[in-house]
C-alpha cells in the first residue's frame, strides 16, 4: 500500500519504504593552503562527536566580521569530516550580505528538495510544507549540511533538520542569538587569526615566489591587513607577484593607501578599514584592462559568471576575458568555480560595483549592462532554439543578432541543457535587472524564452513573477505583440498549473492584443491555446469553436504548423466529449497535413488520441499497436507531457487486455512525470488508473487509497469532472470490498457533478452510475 508520505519523492507502487534517495556532494573545493585555527578546528570536531547523542541537531554558527575566514574554515572543516557523512553534503550560499537579494530559506529549501530527487512539480508552494518534506528526507540520514553566508535567523531556521544524525553548519557575521537560544546552537565566533598565523599565511602564500622576507616585515604587513585571511591572501599574492620589490616598498604603498583610505572612509571599524584598503591598494595596482574588468563585473547581478557573460561584459574577445580574469583569479579578486566560471567574495563585489560607479561614466555602465543582458538573450535564444525543436514550441521570439562574441556552444539539446542548468540563476536576475535598465525587448523576450525549460524544471510558480516584469516592460514600451507573446506564455503556466480560469483570461487578453496588431501568426496560437484552456476546464463547446476559429486563418494563409495543431486540439476536445468517429477523422485530417518523418511530436498526440479511441471502442490490438508507436515518438522528441499521458494509456490498454500487473510500471513512471512536471492532474490521473489496475488484480484493499490519492488531488485543483470520475471509481472498489452504503454516497455526489456536464460523454457516465444507484 502506498501513502501520501511515500508519494512525496517519488511514485512507488509496489511498496512502502522510502527510498535512500541522492547522496549529494556540493561541498565547494577545499580552500587551499588553509592555515591555522587549530583551536576553532578542534571545537568544531568535539561537537559532531557528541552531537550523536541526546542532540536533536547539532549546529555551530561560525560568527565573525567581514573577510575573517568564517567560509574558508567551514569549507576545510567540511572536507575533513565528509567522510563522517556517507548520505552526502548539501551546500548553500545563503548571500546574506550581497548587494542584490539574499537566497531565501524558500528557495534553498527548493534547491535542496531537488538535490535530495525531488521532482520540481512535486515541491509544495508553502515554505512549511517545503521544510516538513525536507525534513521527512533527512530523517535517520548522516548528512552535513552547511549554510553559508546567512544574514538573519529567517534563513536558516527552516533549513534544520529535525534528526539528530545530521549536522549544520551556518557561517553569519550576525551573532544570531535566536539560534542558539531558541535552537540550542553553539556559536563559534571567529577572531583575526593569531599573529604568528597571519605571518604563516603570509610565508606559505608567497613561497617560492620571493626569497626570504623578514620576520618584522612580515608582522607589519600581517598587522596592515589586521591579519584578517582574505585581505592576508590578496597582500600575499601581491608581494609574490613583484618578486624582486622589498617587502618594505610593498609595504609603504599600502601604508599610503592605508592613509587615503582613512581619509575618504566614514566606516569606524578598524577591519573593514583594513579590508578596503587592501582592496584598493590590489585594485590600483592592476592594469587598466584588468581593473576595468574586475569593476565592470560589479555589475552582474548573478551568483557567478562564465569567460563568456564576462567577454559579453566588458565588450572583449572570450580570449581576452579569460586572460583577464586569470589574472584577476590570480590576484584572489574573484575566485573560480568550476572551468571557465568564476565568482566574488561579497565583500568584493560590492567593492568592484563601488569602483564602477566610481570610474565609469554612467554610459559605459550602461553600455555593459546592455551588452549583457543582450548576450544573455542572444544565448537563451540560441538554447531555446534547440531545446523547444523537441516541443515544436516556437512562438517567434527571436533575438536580435549582436556583434557580440563568445555565444556558448548549445549545437545539440544535451549542451542547450546543461548550459541552461548552470545559468538558471543568472537568467532570473538577467531577466529583473533587464526590466529595471529598462531594456524592454530583454524583459519580455528573454522570460518568453526561457518558460519552456524553466517550466519543465521548475515549479510553475517561480515563472510568475518573471511573467509580471516582463508583462510590465511590454506595457511600458508600448509593444503590443510583446504583450500578446507574454500573455499566451502565461495562459500556458496557469494551465499547467490547472488554474483554469487565469489559463482562459490571459488566452483571451493575448487574443484582443494579437488582433490589435493584425498578427495572424500570435492570433491563431492564441486561439488554440484558448481552446486548450477551456478543455482543460471542460468547456468543450467553446474549445472547439475556438479550435475553429484557428484552423479558418491558419487554412487561408496556409500555415501548416497550425492548421496541424488546430486540428490535434480540436480532435482531443472532441474525444473528451465521446464522439469518436469524429475525433478519428480529424487525426486523419492532421497526418495527410505532415510531410513524411515531419513533427514526431504530432505524430505521437496523434496516435495517443488513435490509440485511446481503439480502446474505447473495443479495437485492443490496435490501441496497443498504436501507444507502442506514440511512446517511442514521445521518448525519441524528448516531450515529457506526451510521454506521460501514452504511459497512462498504455496502462488503460494493459487493464483492458487482463495484463493489470504490466501496467502498473507504465502508471508509475507517468505519476512520475506528473510530479516533475507539477502537472496534478497527470499524477493524479495515473495514481486512478492504478487504482483500476488493483481492481482488476482483486487486490481492492490496495485499490482504495490509490483512489482516494487521486480524488484528493482533483479535488485540490477544483476539477469537478475528474473528481466525479475518480468517486465513481472509488465507489466501485468499495462496492467490492464490503462497504455498499459508503459507494452509494459517493456515486450520489458523483451524479450532482457531473448534472453540470451536458456533453455526451458525460451525460453516459451520469446515466450509468444512476442506473447503478438504481439497482442498488
Amino acid at each position: 500500500m502506498v501513502q501520501a508520505r511515500d508519494v512525496a519523492g517519488g511514485i512507488h507502487f509496489h511498496h512502502a519504504d522510502r527510498p535512500a534517495g541522492p547522496s549529494p556532494r556540493q561541498l565547494p573545493a577545499d580552500v587551499r593552503g588553509f592555515v591555522g585555527r587549530r583551536e576553532a578546528l578542534d571545537i568544531l570536531d568535539g561537537l559532531v562527536e557528541g552531537g550523536t547523542g541526546s542532540q536533536t541537531v547539532v549546529i555551530s554558527t561560525i560568527a565573525g566580521t567581514a573577510g575573517v575566514g568564517k567560509t574558508s574554515l567551514a569549507t576545510h572543516w567540511a572536507h575533513r569530516v565528509k567522510d563522517r557523512f556517507p548520505d552526502g553534503q548539501l551546500h548553500v550560499n545563503l548571500r546574506g550580505y550581497d548587494a542584490g537579494p539574499p537566497v531565501s530559506a524558500d528557495q534553498a529549501l527548493e534547491r535542496f528538495l531537488r538535490s535530495l530527487g525531488v521532482a520540481p512539480g512535486a515541491i509544495p508552494d508553502d515554505p512549511e510544507d517545503k521544510a516538513s518534506l525536507y525534513r521527512s528526507l533527512l530523517a535517520g540520514r548522516r548528512m552535513l549540511i552547511v549554510l553559508d553566508n546567512a544574514a538573519a535567523v529567517r534563513q536558516v531556521r527552516l533549513l534544520l533538520p529535525g534528526s539528530s544524525s545530521c549536522v549544520v553548519l551556518v557561517t553569519s557575521r550576525d551573532r544570531l542569538s535566536g539560534l542558539v537560544a531558541r535552537d540550542g546552537a553553539h556559536r563559534l565566533d571567529l577572531d583575526v587569526l593569531a599573529e604568528d598565523e597571519a605571518v604563516q599565511l603570509l610565508r606559505d602564500s608567497t613561497r617560492g615566489h620571493r626569497g626570504p622576507d623578514s620576520e618584522a616585515d612580515l608582522v607589519q604587513l600581517a598587522r596592515l591587513c589586521a591579519r584578517l585571511p582574505l585581505a592576508l591572501r590578496i597582500a600575499a599574492e601581491r608581494a609574490a607577484a613583484r618578486a624582486h620589490m622589498p617587502l618594505g616598498e610593498l609595504i609603504r604603498d599600502l601604508q599610503d593607501e592605508s592613509s587615503l583610505w582613512t581619509v575618504l572612509s566614514t566606516d569606524e571599524e578598524d577591519d573593514a578599514d583594513a579590508v578596503h584598503t587592501v582592496f584598493a591598494w590590489s585594485y590600483r595596482a592592476l592594469g587598466d584592462e584588468n581593473a576595468r574588468m574586475f569593476r565592470l563585473l560589479g555589475l552582474h547581478p548573478g551568483p557567478d559568471f562564465s569567460v563568456h557573460a564576462a567577454a559579453a561584459l566588458a565588450g572583449v574577445s572570450v580570449i581576452g576575458a579569460r586572460r583577464l580574469l586569470d589574472g584577476l583569479a590570480g590576484t584572489h579578486l574573484i575566485s573560480a568555480t568550476a572551468y571557465d566560471r568564476f565568482q566574488f567574495h561579497d565583500l568584493l563585489r560590492a567593492f568592484a560595483l563601488e569602483q564602477a560607479v566610481r570610474d565609469e561614466e554612467p554610459e559605459g555602465r550602461e553600455a555593459a549592462v546592455k551588452r549583457l543582458c543582450k548576450w544573455y538573450l542572444e544565448a537563451m535564444a540560441a538554447a531555446a532554439e534547440v531545446h523547444d525543436a523537441q516541443y515544436a514550441d516556437d512562438w517567434h521570439v527571436h533575438a536580435a543578432p549582436t556583434d557580440l562574441t563568445g555565444v556558448p556552444d548549445v549545437s545539440d539539446y544535451e549542451r542547450a541543457m546543461a548550459w541552461f542548468t548552470v545559468e538558471t540563476d543568472n537568467l532570473v536576475a538577467i531577466s529583473r535587472l533587464a526590466a529595471e535598465a529598462g531594456l524592454h525587448e530583454v524583459a519580455w523576450k528573454l522570460p518568453a524564452l526561457l518558460r519552456t525549460p524553466f517550466l519543465d524544471r521548475h515549479p510553475v510558480q517561480g515563472w510568475f513573477p518573471m511573467a509580471d516584469d516582463a508583462l510590465t516592460a511590454a506595457h511600458r514600451s508600448h509593444d503590443v505583440l510583446g504583450q500578446a507573446v507574454t500573455l499566451l506564455g502565461m495562459s500556458i503556466a496557469h494551465r499547467q498549473a490547472h488554474q483554469v480560469t487565469a489559463a482562459v483570461e490571459h488566452s483571451r487578453s493575448a487574443l484582443a492584443a494579437a488582433r490589435q496588431v493584425d498578427d495572424a501568426w500570435q492570433t491563431i496560437a492564441a486561439l488554440v491555446m484558448l481552446g486548450h484552456a477551456l478543455r482543460l476546464g471542460r468547456r468543450l463547446d467553446e474549445a472547439l469553436r475556438a479550435y475553429e476559429e484557428a484552423l479558418e486563418i491558419a487554412r487561408r494563409l496556409r500555415l501548416r504548423l497550425w492548421i496541424v495543431w488546430g486540428l490535434i486540439g480540436r480532435a482531443e476536445a472532441l474525444l473528451d466529449a465521446g464522439s469518436h468517429d469524429e475525433a478519428r477523422e480529424c487525426v486523419s485530417a492532421t497526418l495527410r497535413e505532415l510531410h513524411e518523418g515531419e513533427s514526431l511530436g504530432a505524430r505521437s498526440e496523434c496516435l495517443w488520441v488513435e490509440a485511446t479511441i481503439a480502446r474505447e471502442t473495443g479495437r485492443l490490438t490496435e490501441a496497443d499497436h498504436h501507444i507502442g508507436h506514440a511512446l517511442h515518438m514521445a521518448y525519441e522528441t524528448r516531450n515529457v507531457i506526451y510521454q506521460g499521458q501514452c504511459e497512462t494509456e498504455l496502462g488503460r490498454i494493459r487493464i483492458a487486455t487482463d495484463r493489470a500487473d504490466d501496467g502498473l510500471a507504465a502508471l508509475q513512471r507517468a505519476a512520475s512525470i506528473g510530479r516533475l512536471l507539477g502537472d496534478q492532474v497527470m499524477e493524479s490521473t495515473a495514481l486512478d488508473v492504478t487504482g483500476l489496475a488493483y481492481q482488476a488484480l482483486d487486490r481492492l484493499q490496495e485499490a482504495l487509497p490509490f483512489h482516494r490519492l487521486a480524488l484528493t488531488g482533483f479535488e485540490e485543483i477544483g476539477d469537478n469532472w475528474r473528481v466525479a470520475c475518480a468517486l465513481e471509481n472509488l465507489a466501485a472498489a468499495l462496492d467490492r470490498s464490503g462497504d455498499p452504503s459508503t459507494a452509494a454516497s459517493h456515486r450520489l455526489e458523483a451524479v450532482r457533478l457531473l448534472r453540470a456536464y451536458t456533453d455526451q460523454r458525460a451525460r453516459s457516465l451520469c446515466s450509468a452510475i444512476e442506473s447503478r444507484l438504481s439497482a442498488r
